[in-house]
C-alpha cells in the first residue's frame, strides 16, 4: 500500500487512537481515555491494554510515540503543535503542546493517528517495505496486495475485540472505470460499490433492490491564485465577480441530481461550521460583469483554469464553469492535467494567473480541513490567498476551549473568507454515495464523518 492515507484501504488493517461516534465526537480507539489540560498545553492519553499488532509484538506507549514522532519530523502540519511526546509509563503518553489547540485530539482521529508496528518496520527496512506491507491492530491482516488491481485482507484472530471479525476476510477490487465498476456490482460480483456518480445512485435507487447510504464527504472550490500580486485575481471585485458568474444551482441539479448542495462557505450545508449570516454570491451575471467593470475589466479577460482529468464528472462541471465565465466576459481556458501533474500544481510550485480545482475531505471536519490548507506552513494550495486575518482567525479557533466558542470563532472565520475577502469560489458539497447488496450489515460506510468504515462490526446474510 503505497498511500496509506488512502484512509478506507487503511482502517481494513490498521486502526487510529481515537475514533467518532454518530455524533462527530470523539471516543475510545488504541486509546481508552484522554485528559485535556488547557492550561498547561497538555493532552496525556491512557491506551488500550493487551493490544497485539499482526507481527505478534505489543500495542504501548513507546510504540505510538515512535508513530506520532514520525509524523511530526515529516512535512504534514497536523501535529506542528506538538513539541515533544513524554512516555509515562507503559500504557500512559503525555502530548506537550506548544499552544493549546482543540483539532489534535480530532486530529488522532484520522490517519496521523494510524498506529503501525515499529518492529516489523525496523525488521524489514522502514518505510519503503512498510508502505506496502502495514502491519496494524486492526481486525484484518493484510495477505497481498496488487497496485490498482485488488488487497486482499484475512481475519485477524487476534484482535483486541473479541469475537470479532465477523467476516472471513475482505477483498478491495480498484475498478478506475466507474461504468464497469457499477456492472460488476448489479451483476453481484461485488457486495459494496464505493464512489457511485449521481446519476447512477438516482437509476440504483430506483430499483430498489441495494441499499444506498449518503454522507456529505468533501467540498469543491476554485482557487484563485490571489496570492500573486500581479495576478487578475489579486482584486477582490474579480474574485467576487467569478463566484456571480456560476450558477451553482443549476451545476447541482444537472450534474448532481440531488446529491451535490451550492457553497457559499466552506460548510456541508447544515453543519455547526456554516454561519448563516454569510452572504450567499448567487448566480448574477449582470453583478459579475459590474463588478468586473469596477476592476478594470470592462471588456473581460483571459485566463485557466487547472483541474486533474479525472473523474470525468468533475471535468464536466468545469466545462459547464467555463461556459458560464465565457457569458460575463471570462475566457478561461480549461486545463485537465494527469494526476502526477496536477499535484505540483496542488502541492508544489502553485499557479500563475488562473483558478485551481480543489477538491477537499471533510476529514475530520471543516477546520480540519481549512488547517491542512491555510495554517502557516501549508504546502497546499501554495497560490491561494491567505489574509493574515483569517490565519489568526484560524489559530484562535483551535485555541477555544469549549465548542460554543468555537462556533462562535468559526461563524466569524467563514466571514472573513467569504465575506469579506472571498479567498476561494466556491462551488458544491459532494456527497459520498455507497451502494451494498442487501445481505450486508453494519458496514459502517457513510454513518459518520471521520469513520470510514467499520470492518470489524460488518457482517453477511450467508
Amino acid at each position: 500500500m503505497t498511500k496509506l492515507n488512502d484512509f478506507y484501504f487503511a482502517v481494513t488493517s490498521l486502526e487510529t487512537l481515537i475514533t467518532f461516534d454518530a455524533t462527530g465526537a470523539p471516543v475510545p480507539g488504541l486509546a481508552a481515555e484522554w485528559k485535556v489540560d488547557v492550561a498547561n498545553k497538555t493532552i496525556t492519553m491512557v491506551l488500550q491494554k493487551g493490544v497485539k499488532f499482526h507481527d505478534g509484538s505489543d500495542f504501548n506507549a513507546k510504540v505510538a510515540k515512535w508513530n506520532m514522532d514520525g509524523i511530526r519530523q515529516s512535512k504534514r502540519t497536523e501535529l506542528a503543535l506538538v513539541s515533544s511526546i513524554d512516555v509515562v509509563d507503559d500504557y500512559t503518553l503525555r502530548l506537550n503542546l506548544s499552544k493549546y489547540d482543540n483539532s489534535i485530539l480530532v486530529t488522532l482521529g484520522g490517519p496521523v493517528g494510524l498506529m503501525i508496528s515499529q518492529a516489523a518496520f525496523e525488521k524489514n527496512g522502514g518505510a519503503a517495505w512498510s508502505e506496502k506491507n502495514p502491519v496494524g491492530t486492526g481486525p484484518f491482516k493484510l495477505v497481498s496486495w496488487q497496485r490498482d488491481v485488488k488487497q486482499v485482507y484475512a481475519r485477524f484472530d487476534g484482535y483486541r475485540q473479541k469475537g470479532k471479525p465477523y467476516l472471513d476476510g475482505v477483498e478491495w477490487i480498484i475498478v478506475a472505470d466507474p461504468l464497469v465498476r457499477l456492472a460488476s456490482f448489479k451483476a453481484g460480483e461485488s457486495n459494496i460499490t464505493q464512489n457511485v456518480e449521481p446519476k447512477d445512485a438516482k437509476q440504483l435507487e430506483a430499483e430498489g433492490k441495494y441499499q444506498i447510504a449518503t454522507l456529505a464527504s468533501a467540498l469543491y472550490a476554485l482557487a484563485p491564485d490571489g496570492a500573486n500580486p500581479d495576478s487578475v485575481f489579486a482584486k477582490l471585485p474579480v474574485r467576487q465577480a467569478v463566484e456571480y458568474a456560476i450558477d451553482k444551482q443549476t451545476l447541482c441539479d444537472t450534474l448532481g441530481y440531488g446529491y451535490w448542495k451550492p457553497l457559499y462557505q466552506a460548510a456541508a450545508p447544515g453543519s455547526w461550521a456554516e454561519n448563516p449570516k454569510v452572504v450567499s454570491n448567487k448566480y448574477n451575471p449582470t453583478k459579475a460583469k459590474q463588478l468586473l467593470t469596477e476592476a478594470g475589466y470592462p471588456t473581460g479577460f483571459k485566463t485557466t483554469i487547472y483541474t486533474p482529468n479525472s473523474p470525468q464528472i468533475i471535468v464536466d462541471m468545469l466545462t459547464a464553469v467555463q461556459g458560464y465565465l465565457k457569458a460575463v466576459g471570462i475566457d478561461a481556458k480549461l486545463e485537465a492535467m494527469e494526476q502526477v501533474r496536477y499535484g505540483d500544481v496542488y502541492a508544489g510550485k502553485g499557479w500563475k494567473d488562473g483558478l485551481a480545482m480543489a477538491p477537499m475531505g471533510l476529514s475530520p471536519n471543516e477546520i480540519g480541513l481549512l488547517n491542512r490548507l491555510f495554517l502557516p506552513g501549508s504546502v497546499l494550495l501554495p497560490s491561494a490567498l491567505r489574509p493574515s486575518a483569517f490565519q489568526q482567525k484560524l489559530i484562535e479557533v483551535g485555541a477555544a476551549a469549549d465548542n460554543d466558542t468555537k462556533q462562535k470563532l468559526t461563524w466569524e472565520l467563514q466571514k472573513i473568507g467569504a465575506d469579506d475577502n472571498a479567498m476561494m469560489i466556491w462551488l458544491h458539497s459532494n456527497v459520498g454515495v455507497v451502494a451494498s447488496q442487501k445481505k450486508v450489515h453494519n458496514d459502517g460506510f457513510n454513518k459518520t464523518i471521520g469513520v470510514p468504515w467499520t470492518p470489524a462490526d460488518a457482517w453477511m446474510d450467508k
